[in-house]
């Protein structure tokens, strides 16, 4: 599912405007990175939670030639699921 298939779904579902959808989608993308550049943690009650985590630099090689590289340190955005989202993705298997 892509960010077109989700405005439709939302579109369909909340009987509005595919642009009004998209527009919704937009607010809720960029509230959710916004916070994440302020080092805030987004929780979704149910659905999970969405941290940035810091990677260390580190020594490597490229591998399309092996020469050696060095990595640099680098913050990446991580999700967690919650409870109801896990409970839901199981459901089947009880």
């Amino acid at each position: 599912m892509n960010k077109a298939d989700l405005t439709d779904v939302l579109a369909e579902k909340g009987c509005i405007a595919k642009v009004r959808a998209a527009n919704y989608i937009n607010i809720i993308t960029e509230a959710i990175q916004d916070a994440l550049l302020r080092d805030e943690k987004v929780t979704i009650s149910d659905f999970g939670t969405f941290t940035v985590s810091e990677r260390k630099g580190f020594s490597g090689h490229n591998p399309k030639n092996g020469e050696k590289m060095e990595v640099p340190p680098r913050r990446i955005p991580v999700f967690r699921s919650g409870k109801g989202l896990k409970r839901k993705l199981n459901a089947h298997l009880s």
